[in-house]
Parts: structure tokens; C-alpha cells; sequence
């Protein structure tokens, strides 16, 4: 038996059908069992695998072409975020800095999709898009948008759908716009908004009660902080506050210059390591608290990270190391051209070294 004919036969059968009409119709219509005596259940998992793929692309591919004749240009000053923030705004954002880079270099390919706002006329309100808006105002340049009469409801769903797709949203900051949607939403809203059952919403939201938002904003979106290392940093806050020992050190830790310079992620570990470190009552006969000693040791830690070049390098000096780290998504020319570099750097660095001894 040729599998391989057996494959392609069955494939042919099974996306013929007339063009893109007929394949976007077929895509929601049940199809007959293929014979297992054809080919074998490896190749039709195969195929059914490839089958569902091509079902929700030609979805994808529908919206978009029924939606690309209202694609129009806007001016971003006129276009306003949703009345429900899901992101967290940070100083840098080298995930951003791309985007606009790209933009910038090739325009903006995806639209963003907005709605009349209520109450001001030529006005329109994102329901998803915002950071391709941020960038096109940045630069100067109109967005591109598709404008469709919303509810609140149906550009919260929407708004919560993109980004749970897209995985745009850190964790923290999915619980935030969960937060912030229970307190005037039900629960059945946010469950469609990011696609979870509710039990985990309701997780989500607790856990983001739990800690003060502010403190949240200092920490920042953190977007390799998962589930459990978010539990565990809210554990330090019973009846939703730190203790007081622990809260006079974290103020003393986010008093610090050098500390925001960190990326959030770090900023986390740092924040975490304190509040594990520092007792959450003062030690009895010491002239100092034990969380004063703590943040005076995070001090020295924090103070010894800078940023080399245009954001292209973070050193962190530590008592044992000393740490370069290049992020390799938005530097990733400078990461391979450092690498590319490196054993010259080394030999050099050993020839003077020969040369002193």
C-alpha cells in the first residue's frame, strides 16, 4: 500500500470543494469518517489536527475580509483607550520600542478596533489595539482602525479576547483586569472576557485583591512571574497589608532610584527575596530592624545594576558574579553580534594579559 498516495488522495478529498467560499463553508460542516482501512490512525490525527488548524484560520481569514472595507485611517488623537485598563504602563518597554521600530519600518499591518465613544462625537474608544495606537501617536502617524457599534459589554469581550489570544497580558496583569472588571461586571462577562472557567476567575480575582494595586504598579507587569511566585509574594499580605516591619522595608526598597531602574521581573525578585529575608516583627535588642539590615543589603545589590548603550546591556554586579544580560528579542542583531565578537574580546583580553604578566 503507497501511504504517501493513500495521504495526498485523502487530503485532496478532504479540502476540495470550490475556492475559499466553499472551504469556509465546509470548515463548519461535519465530515464523513475516513476509512481506517485507507491509511492509519497516526495519518488521521494527522489530518484531522491539520483539519481543525485550517478550520480556524479560514475563520480568521472570514472576519478579516469582512471587516477590511471599513479599515480606515485615524487620527490617534482622537482615539481614547477602553474605560477598563488591562495593561500596566512601565518606563521602558522593550517589547513596545519593537513595535514602534516595526511600524516605523514597515508600517502598521494589523488594525486596531475601536468604537464610537458615547459621549463625545468624533471620538472613538479602543477596544483593542492600544499599543499599536500608542505607537502610531508616538511617531505621528494615523492608525489604522476598524470602527464597529459596541456595547460595553461587547468591547469588554472583545478587548479580554484579543489579549487572552494573543497572550499579550502577564499574568498580575490578568488578574488586575479581572479585578477591575468584577466591580462592575458579573462573573459570566469575565469568564467569555479571557476565557476561563470560573473557578479560576474567581482565583484570579481574589489574588489580585489580595496585595494593594499601587504596590503592584511599582512591582510591574513582570511577565515571566508566574501563578505560584505571585501566590507566594501575596502570602505576605494576611488582611490584604504587609506587616508593619515589612512594609517600612519595602518602602525603603522602592525609595531607591536604582531599584526602579530594574526590569519588573526583577524587581519582583527583589521585592520576594526582601519580604523572605526581613522578620515580620523587629528583633528584640538590636539598635537596628532587621528589615533596615535587609533593605541595606538590597541597597548594595540594587545600586550595582546599570544599563550599558541605548538599554542594550544590563550588568548586575552580585558578591559572586557579574551578570551582562541582553534581551534577545528586541536586541537580537547586538545579542549575535556580541556573540560573533566574544572570542576576539577573550583572546585579546588574554594577549594583554600576557603581555602585564
Amino acid at each position: 500500500m503507497n501511504k504517501a498516495k493513500d495521504r495526498k488522495n485523502a487530503l485532496d478529498t478532504l479540502f476540495s470543494g470550490g475556492g475559499m467560499a466553499g472551504m469556509v463553508a465546509d470548515a463548519t460542516s461535519p465530515r464523513a469518517r475516513l476509512s481506517s482501512g485507507a491509511i492509519g490512525a497516526a495519518e488521521i490525527n494527522l489530518i484531522k489536527d491539520e483539519r481543525d488548524k485550517l478550520r480556524e484560520e479560514l475563520k480568521t481569514l472570514n472576519m478579516q475580509i469582512t471587516s477590511s472595507c471599513n479599515v480606515v485611517d485615524l487620527n490617534p488623537e482622537q482615539v481614547q483607550p477602553s474605560f477598563v485598563a488591562d495593561r500596566m504602563e512601565v518606563a521602558f518597554d522593550p517589547a513596545f520600542e519593537a513595535l514602534k521600530e516595526s511600524i516605523a519600518e514597515t508600517g502598521q499591518q494589523v488594525p486596531i478596533l475601536v468604537r464610537p465613544a458615547p459621549d463625545e462625537d468624533g471620538v472613538y474608544q479602543i477596544a483593542y489595539g492600544h499599543r499599536r495606537w500608542k505607537a502610531c501617536r508616538a511617531l505621528g502617524k494615523p492608525v489604522r482602525g476598524v470602527i464597529k457599534a459596541l456595547s460595553d459589554e461587547e468591547l469588554l469581550v472583545a478587548q479580554g479576547q484579543e489579549n487572552h489570544e494573543r497572550k499579550d497580558l502577564s499574568f498580575i496583569e490578568t488578574c488586575l483586569f479581572v479585578f477591575r472588571l468584577s466591580q462592575d461586571y458579573p462573573q459570566t462577562l469575565i469568564v467569555k472576557a479571557i476565557g476561563k472557567d470560573k473557578s479560576l476567575v474567581s482565583k484570579l480575582r481574589k489574588l489580585a485583591a489580595t496585595m494593594p494595586e499601587e504596590f503592584l504598579r511599582v512591582v510591574g507587569p513582570a511577565p515571566k512571574i508566574g501563578r505560584p511566585r505571585w501566590e507566594e509574594m501575596a502570602s505576605f499580605f494576611p488582611g490584604g497589608q504587609l506587616a508593619p516591619n515589612h512594609e517600612k522595608a519595602i518602602n525603603s526598597l522602592f525609595a531607591l532610584d536604582s531599584f526602579t531602574e530594574l526590569h519588573s521581573d526583577e524587581r519582583f525578585s527583589e521585592v520576594l527575596q526582601l519580604l523572605q529575608e526581613t522578620p515580620s516583627k523587629p528583633e528584640r535588642n538590636s539598635t537596628a530592624s532587621s528589615g533596615e539590615i535587609s533593605v541595606s543589603a538590597h541597597t548594595r545589590k540594587a545600586k550595582s545594576s546599570e544599563w550599558l548603550g541605548n538599554k542594550h546591556v544590563l550588568v548586575k554586579h552580585t558578591g559572586k558574579a557579574t551578570v551582562f544580560t541582553v534581551d534577545s528579542k528586541t536586541q537580537s542583531d547586538f545579542s549575535s553580534f556580541l556573540l560573533k565578537e566574544l572570542p576576539g574580546l577573550i583572546a585579546k583580553f588574554e594577549e594583554m594579559k600576557g603581555e602585564d604578566d
